[in-house]
């Protein structure tokens, strides 16, 4: 018998399992200041693995469940550090926090057909294909992780759409029927299959 899902949630991991992936990505900037996320939580940090919103200026904020979901964060670009070769040597840019001191920019994948897996408060066969909005929380600084999940249990929305877990009925070839896997099943903590609804280029 199965143990339960481990609640271990990491934002929106890409998920390509067909071995091949080219999917739409940009850069987006990102300002000293960022907006706050709309309905989540009210750290301005962000890490790979989060959904993003634009604001009115054109810059990435991580996008709440109140917002217009136009990316996930996949990287960031290189930003030069007084610290590394007195200022002119770039560093891995991996999170965002505080105040910036200079204008940063996200690498974000804005391609409605690409899916992402993440973790599910709860989920069931008969939530293949709905719509849901994330549940917003703040990165773990320690850690550079995102901890966005899906919000099954809050009803209806209007930001992802569910495919199902990996290896579920709504992924599997016809005729064969598998139910997920040991460590992800239906139920609390499913690790689901999700597509962007919000992008700029549906």
């Amino acid at each position: 018998m199965p143990l339960g899902n481990t609640s271990r949630p990491m934002g929106f991991i890409p998920y390509n399992a067909a071995g091949r992936w080219n999917p739409i990505v940009v850069p987006r900037p990102i300002p000293l200041t960022r907006t706050s996320s709309g309905g989540g939580n009210a750290s301005t940090d962000m890490a790979v693995g989060d959904a993003y919103g634009i604001d009115g200026s054109g810059n990435a904020f991580r996008a709440g469940p109140s917002d217009t979901v136009r990316g996930i964060i996949m990287s960031f670009v290189l930003q030069a550090t007084s610290l590394v070769m007195n200022g002119a040597g770039p560093v891995s840019f991996d999170y965002v926090t505080g105040t910036l001191a200079a204008v940063g920019l996200l690498i974000g994948c804005e391609d409605p057909e690409a899916l992402f897996l993440v973790q599910a408060d709860t989920y069931a066969a008969s939530n293949a294909g709905g719509k849901f909005n994330l549940a917003d929380a703040a990165p773990d600084p320690l850690w550079r992780q995102s901890r966005q999940t899906i919000n099954i249990g809050g009803g209806a929305g209007t930001q992802f759409n569910t495919i199902d877990i990996p290896g579920g009925p709504g992924t599997a070839p016809p005729g064969v029927p598998t139910m997920g896997s040991p460590n992800n099943a239906y139920g609390a903590n499913a690790k689901v299959l999700v597509r962007m609804l919000t992008t700029y280029n549906e």
